[in-house]
């Protein structure tokens, strides 16, 4: 009898013990994964924001309206700086633009809708074409020929203090 009673007196001590250390470590993993989340969570917000940030519009300048071509397509060049995240890079491209009556003009974006090439204007057929995949375009942009099925994009432009402006998404 004297067996049972050492065995069941230290059988709790060591039972006691278990419990204690297991509180220990579950209240430790609650506040350490509280911890994380508490700062993880505006770190990660920080880190990764940039890119998820949809991209703006600007307007570019491109000089005076009075300098295009009546009925022909001119090419005009930009470039300016644009934020990247966490970069400052230079943008760059080309549109096309012309002037139509009514003192109005028309702008298109110099990217093919099919794969995002640069078409290119040819005055002697009067369309744009797409060196990638022979896609050919009409003067108001509408495909003709070659896998593209969606039109040029026309871009958003305007007149102010007679020089045209042109706006571009970033």
């Amino acid at each position: 009898m004297h067996c049972k009673d050492t065995t069941s007196g230290i059988k709790p001590v060591v039972k006691k013990k278990i419990d204690q250390n297991r509180r220990a470590f579950i209240k430790m993993a609650a506040l350490a994964g509280g911890a994380i989340v508490l700062t993880g969570t505006p770190l990660a917000t920080y880190v990764i924001s940039p890119a998820l940030k949809k991209g703006s519009g600007k307007w570019v300048d491109f000089g005076p309206a009075t300098d295009l071509p009546d009925n022909d397509f001119e090419m005009l060049s930009y470039e300016f700086m644009v934020k990247d995240g966490w970069l400052v890079l230079p943008q760059r491209g080309f549109v096309w633009a012309r002037s139509e009556k009514g003192a109005q003009v028309k702008v298109f974006s110099s990217t093919c809708s099919h794969l995002a090439c640069n078409v290119i204007w040819q005055q002697e057929t009067g369309t744009f074409n797409c060196p990638c995949h022979s896609g050919r375009f009409n003067a108001d942009g509408r495909p003709l020929s070659g896998p593209p099925t969606k039109p040029l994009r026309e871009l958003k432009n305007k007149i102010e203090d007679d020089n045209l402006q042109v706006y571009l998404t970033i």
